[in-house]
């Protein structure tokens, strides 16, 4: 009898039921007559005639929603409490596309603060700079590998040196790692180096 049509209903009923065990009841929505099982009146059901008459006129059916505002453009919407809880956060949007307005940069949960000003274009274009300046090779121990780019003056103290060719020395990551955090006690010899022009010569091998 599990989700059986109508018409199946009144079927068994006609050809199996026992016509002593069902009962006209009135439904209590759009008050319509219906045969039910006495059983179901026990248990306190039978009280709607149909799906329909019973999602609309059952208690568990209404649903408040409270009225939020929208953290974007300001606007005042209704949001059911489940929705509420889905959130990430305490604050409500009325569309996608406010959503996606307001969630750039610091305001997005997941930041972290973007792209580093050393990967910045201009960088970049600072970095192959001085690697071409200096033919791609350690101005201290003339290495041709694991090459970084030194800043002479701190990148984070001087701003107005930060991207000057003449404030970069190439170096090997070896020999970078002994100037780290005491830049500033190898200034004036650094910036001599990176004054001399660099001439590399290439010997044929015996």
């Amino acid at each position: 009898m599990h989700r059986q049509s109508k018409k199946c209903r009144d079927c068994y009923a006609q050809e199996k039921a026992r016509p002593e065990h069902y009962i006209e009841r009135v439904c209590k929505k759009c008050g319509k007559t219906f045969t039910v099982h006495k059983i179901h009146v026990e248990r306190g059901q039978a009280k709607y005639c149909s799906r329909s008459c019973a999602r609309s006129g059952s208690p568990t059916r209404k649903k408040s929603a409270p009225i939020v505002v929208c953290e974007n453009c300001g606007k005042q919407f209704s949001k059911y409490k489940a929705e509420i809880v889905k959130n990430q956060g305490n604050k409500h949007f009325c569309s996608p596309d406010c959503w996606y307005s307001y969630n750039q940069r610091d305001n997005h949960y997941l930041w972290t603060g973007g792209q580093h000003d050393r990967l910045n274009p201009e960088g970049v274009a600072w970095r192959k700079a001085v690697l071409k300046r200096d033919k791609r090779h350690c101005r201290i121990c003339h290495a041709n590998k694991h090459l970084e780019v030194h800043h002479i003056y701190p990148f984070g103290t001087h701003l107005e040196k930060r991207w000057e060719v003449a404030n970069g020395l190439t170096l090997c990551h070896s020999c970078h790692t002994g100037f780290r955090h005491r830049e500033m006690d190898y200034v004036e010899i650094l910036r001599f180096i990176a004054s001399v022009p660099v001439e590399v010569w290439y010997v044929e091998p015996e």
